[in-house]
């Protein structure tokens, strides 16, 4: 196993009114706090296709370093609609547990919250209307003065009382250096299903008072955050060198390999779908029907990680620039119907496709219904042009996505891990993330 590594000055006196009228109104915008998580999650039915991403790689989690003005954070989305409404954004600082933290916007942030997102592009040549939005950040209305979680909300309407998207980014600080290696699992009963990650830490120059009592970290896996190990303690310390537990407690469900079809292109059939059907009102794309494999040997098969890329292969790019192309897609790569299936005999309640095109949750447009007559569950719904992992989830008795009856786990699976280390000292009395390292697990131990 290895680890691969404004007029300027009206401008500012009317943010400046818009300013005071917020801090009027602070108790009011606590209180829509209440109508949204902070998590990845959609809220409107119309906004498909959410994604935010870094300098146009949508494969890549959400960190930028807090003094790296060459990276930037992308959020796209799409509103099914063929007129163009409005939509206006506020990003909040989060502790390591991804709630509020107590910190005033001034201390996170220079600039100003509740701007209109105002780059929009009408989908072009699709049989489905939609305008594409798209977010960049930080920008000439919000840089970031502090590391740490945020959260970034959406809204669709200037007031800011109906939240429509919600995502998690980070900013990083880069102070220290983070080791991340694979490691035989304690468990014997988890041997087979489980993977262990052994993380160090090398402190450098930095100093901190009481690592045990003011560092914790966060692992996640695939970019999924259901799952992830939170808050983990160092187990102990050698000079600079910080080394957290490795009794277990680092260890994580491996899952298998993702399914997965690609549609970038509508006009021919490639692997894993069955069929595509072109007709006056849109497209149909039936999926190879599937099968349970909690209990079939694993098969090794290359994926993204349970991501998935809007890409349409059926145009002709105006440049040869590849960005630009990638570009192009989210305005011209088509929606269509797409049907799965998974054939086995009626014996779970509930059946759900999954994906990060779910936000990793039970949607209930994603639920599948058991069709007697082709002895399987089936759902079909909307999706853009592009390859997509997903896979197979029950619902559990806390109303979460469970994989074990239809999925399995194997330690061989190929895996993407993303280490967060957060540091709160006495003194600042916040969440600082001081490094963080994403590294792909090939292979078993």
């Amino acid at each position: 196993m290895y680890i691969r590594y404004l007029m300027k000055n009206m401008n500012n006196y009317i943010r400046l009114i818009f300013s005071a009228f917020i801090l009027l109104f602070a108790s009011s915008m606590s209180a829509q706090d209440a109508d949204f998580v902070y998590e990845d999650r959609v809220y409107d039915e119309l906004i498909r296709s959410v994604q935010i991403y870094i300098n146009n790689q949508p494969a890549l989690v959400p960190i930028i370093g807090l003094n790296s003005g060459f990276r930037s954070f992308t959020l796209r989305f799409d509103e099914m609609s063929d007129d163009a409404n409005e939509f206006f954004y506020r990003v909040v600082h989060c502790d390591r547990n991804w709630k509020a933290s107590d910190l005033e916007e001034i201390e996170y942030i220079e600039g100003f919250n509740g701007e209109e997102i105002q780059n929009y592009q009408f989908s072009t040549n699709t049989y489905v209307d939609y305008v594409n939005f798209s977010l960049t950040l930080p920008n000439e209305d919000i840089q970031f003065r502090i590391s740490g979680n945020y959260i970034l909300i959406v809204y669709d309407d200037e007031v800011m009382t109906n939240p429509v998207i919600t995502r998690r980014f980070m900013i990083d600080e880069e102070q220290v250096q983070l080791f991340t290696d694979l490691q035989r699992v304690n468990d014997v009963t988890k041997s087979n299903s489980h993977q262990q990650l052994d993380v160090k830490v090398d402190l450098g120059e930095m100093r901190i008072g009481d690592p045990m009592n003011e560092l914790s970290l966060s692992i996640v896996q695939n970019n999924r955050w259901d799952n992830m190990i939170n808050n983990s303690p160092p187990k102990f310390i050698s000079r600079n060198r910080v080394n957290f537990d490795n009794t277990g407690i680092l260890a994580i469900a491996a899952g298998k390999e993702f399914r997965q079809f690609d549609i970038r292109s509508l006009q021919y059939t490639t692997a894993y779908v069955s069929e595509i059907d072109l007709h006056d009102q849109g497209t149909n794309v039936l999926l190879h029907t599937e099968k349970p494999r909690a209990y079939r040997v694993y098969r090794d098969e290359v994926d993204f990680d349970g991501r998935y890329i809007v890409q349409n292969f059926d145009f002709q790019p105006s440049s040869n620039n590849v960005n630009s192309q990638s570009n192009e897609s989210n305005f011209n790569a088509d929606y269509a119907d797409v049907s799965f299936a998974l054939k086995m005999n009626q014996n779970l309640d509930e059946v759900y496709v999954v994906g990060a095109f779910t936000d990793w949750k039970l949607e209930e447009v994603y639920k599948m219904q058991y069709n007697n007559k082709h002895n399987g569950y089936h759902v079909t719904v909307p999706m853009k042009q592009g390859v997509y992992n997903y896979l197979f989830a029950t619902k559990g008795a806390d109303g979460k996505p469970y994989y074990d009856e239809l999925e399995g786990d194997s330690e061989e699976t190929v895996n993407f891990y993303t280490t967060i280390l957060y540091y709160r000292d006495f003194i600042q009395q916040y969440d600082r993330i001081i490094d963080t390292q994403q590294v792909i697990a090939i292979g078993k131990y």
